[in-house]
Parts: structure tokens; sequence; C-alpha cells
């Protein structure tokens, strides 16, 4: 297993992820560099810092990946957690779970080939050659944009979650709590594409046009855009005066409830955070709905 993991790192196909899993920076992730330290830590020369994490110490543990393994080496004086069991140094195995201070991480070996990550697709038609040509043209407008979010519906596929399972962006579903940890295959996740995501080709390429989600634009930090997406997400009948589920992350909800709204209720969706959406239209078009006009 190691010599394969050695080949196909040499052919650039491996990498390692650091994923935060608990406390106020869970869902982010970080890949780690090939052939040097990286360091976690509360702040002091740590490359990851948790600044929030007061019991962690400045630079709490080091992990030195080669590309086919991966080393941990505790630097502090509080101890760090391999698996439940206090190490000073260790080696790594895919899946590994690190604790430090009170912040729970975990440790994935990766292909670069996210679409290899993926579950087999439902059965389902070939798309037409408009919609590869939608699809193409979707991929150059939204590669533009320097401030993108995508929010995607788990509930449409399962290769959703794989998908973000694999990447290296940071994403959270935008449900919370016991309710959302029960809804968590079904959920709504938002995902920070940054400028060259290698998850963004994957997506237009193989989902634009199948109502995965829609995307967004904010030069606003994942928190904030997070926050006010999530204000959202619950609507009162007026009539009945219930209140339910609004899926404004569904294309098909979205390119018909937009144009039709208000400048009050794009103003109370998008607030000051989202500038506009991009939304597949019902040939593939992009279609643009900004925060104003």
């Amino acid at each position: 297993m190691r010599a394969e993991l050695a080949r196909r790192a040499e052919r650039g196909a491996m990498k390692a992820v650091l994923s935060i899993v608990t406390g106020r920076s869970a869902g982010q992730r970080v890949r780690l560099p090939l052939g040097q330290p990286f360091c976690v830590g509360r702040g002091g020369r740590a490359d990851l810092i948790l600044a929030h994490d007061e019991k962690m110490a400045l630079v709490h543990f080091e992990l030195a990946w080669d590309g086919a393994t991966c080393r941990l080496r505790d630097r502090s004086r509080q101890g760090t957690e391999l698996d439940g069991k206090h190490v000073d140094e260790a080696e790594l195995k895919n899946g590994a779970w690190i604790g430090a201070g009170g912040t729970r991480f975990l440790f994935r070996i990766r292909s670069e080939d996210l679409r290899s990550e993926l579950p087999p697709a439902p059965p389902a038609p070939p798309p037409s050659p408009e919609m590869l040509s939608a699809r193409r043209e979707a991929l150059v407008v939204l590669s533009r944009e320097k401030h993108l979010f995508a929010i995607l519906d788990a509930a449409r596929d399962r290769r959703v979650r794989a998908l973000l399972a694999a990447c290296d962006e940071e994403f959270r579903s935008l449900y919370e709590g016991p309710k959302g940890e029960a809804l968590a295959e079904v959920a709504p996740y938002l995902v920070h594409l940054q400028p060259g995501s290698p998850l963004l080709p994957v997506l237009v390429e193989d989902a634009w046009g199948a109502s995965w989600g829609v995307y967004l634009t904010s030069a606003r930090p994942f928190k904030e855009v997070r926050q006010r997406l999530r204000r959202s997400l619950m609507v009162q009948d007026e009539e009945t005066g219930k209140r339910m589920y609004f899926r404004l992350y569904d294309p098909r909800v979205l390119r018909l409830f937009w144009p039709a709204c208000t400048p009050r209720q794009k103003s109370e969706i998008a607030g000051t955070e989202i500038e506009s959406f991009l939304v597949e239209g019902t040939t593939g078009e992009v279609l643009r709905f900004a925060r104003e006009g």
C-alpha cells in the first residue's frame, strides 16, 4: 500500500488534507504542503491558527507529509491525541483523528482526481449537445469570478457529499445542531470555490443543468455569507403563519422567485453580504440575479 502511495505521489496523484471537525472553524480544511513541516496552534509561528481555542498551545503539533506518509509530532506541554491516545510522535494512517486543545481534526489522504472519489452515477441519458455547450459556457463565466461560492443540495445526488469530502475547499452545512446532524445527508452545503478550484469544473461539467444547487458571489468571509444564507432558510406562509423551509438553493425555485421579488425582499435575502446569484436556466444558460436592479 505504501509503495503504491509513493508511486501515485510521484505522479502528483495524492494529497494530504487536514480538516477541522469541531469548534468555531469546523468545516475548514487545509492541504498539507509537500516536504515541509506544517504547524497547528493558537498563534505564534503556527501555519494554521485557531486563536479562539484557549486550550491549545501557540504551536501545538506539527505534521510532515512526504507524498506517501505523514508524521505527527507533539510540540506542546498539554499533549496531542491520536485516535484517542496521547502521543509524542507517530505516523498517521488515512482517516486518523487528532485532538489538540479543544479541537478535533481529521487527516485524510486523497486522490488529486476528484472524480475517482465519486460513487457511480445513477443511470441517466447522456446530456444533449446543447447542454454540453451550455456547460462549457457556464464554466467560462463562473471561472472568471474572483469571489465565488456554491450552495449544493445533498438531497439531489449522493455524489454531492462525496465531492465535498474529497475536495480541499472550505464547506459547511447550512443546518446546525442535532437536527442539522440528522439531516446531513439531505442538507444544503455552502462551499467556497477559490480561483482555480479543481472542484468547479467537476461540478459544472457533471451537474450543470441537473439542479444540484446555485452559485453566488461575495467578497465577505465564509462565516458571514453562511450566516446571511441561514436567515433565509425559513419563511412564513402569509395565509397560515406556518414556518417552512425555503429552497433558495434550488435553481428551479430561485429563477422563478427572484424576478418576482420586491427590492425589500431581495435586500432581506442578499443583505450586504451577497452581490449576485448565478443560476442555470431551463436550457443551461447562465442567469445572473444581482442584489440590486
